[in-house]
């Protein structure tokens, strides 16, 4: 029986160390390029968000430098209500578009992110909730746009 173990944890091990998996964001920190942003557009919150992120990436002796259009829209739709009309809960979604450009290549990237939040009681919690959830998709957004990037050749 112990034998068997040992055989499977094997097996395993062998399997895991050779499917070729590798971490998607793995080297995402190690980036040589810069973003200037050259117009902003749609919502504000929004936009403020995704400057402040795509901010990390603005060296000056960088390979590569891209000139980044944004445009942004946020949605908040009510997908559930109770028996008093009260919505319960809603659907966040976030639209961004980014047009990327540089000396020898340019390019759109269109990303929505959506996340179903449930209604909370107390108006403020769900305020700071909803502050959370844009915080969120907008990390997603911008870490898909800097993947974009660093696979650009």
């Amino acid at each position: 029986m112990k034998k068997l173990k040992s055989i499977n944890l094997i097996i395993i091990f062998l399997l895991f160390t050779s499917c070729g998996y590798s971490p998607l964001y793995k080297d995402l920190s190690n980036i040589n390029f810069s973003i200037t942003l050259s117009e902003v557009n749609g919502n504000r919150t929004i936009n403020n968000l995704i400057k402040s992120k795509l901010n990390n990436y603005n060296s000056s002796d960088a390979e590569k430098k891209y000139d980044i259009d944004i445009n942004t829209k946020y949605i908040k739709d009510i997908i559930a209500k109770d028996t008093t009309g009260a919505a319960t809960e809603y659907k966040l979604t976030i639209n961004a578009t980014f047009k990327v450009s540089s000396n020898d290549y340019e390019n759109e990237f269109l990303f929505k992110e959506s996340f179903n939040m449930k209604s909370i009681s107390d108006k403020l919690e769900e305020q700071d909730y909803e502050e959370d959830i844009q915080s969120n998709l907008v990390n997603i957004i911008t870490r898909k746009l800097i993947l974009q990037l660093s696979l650009v050749k």
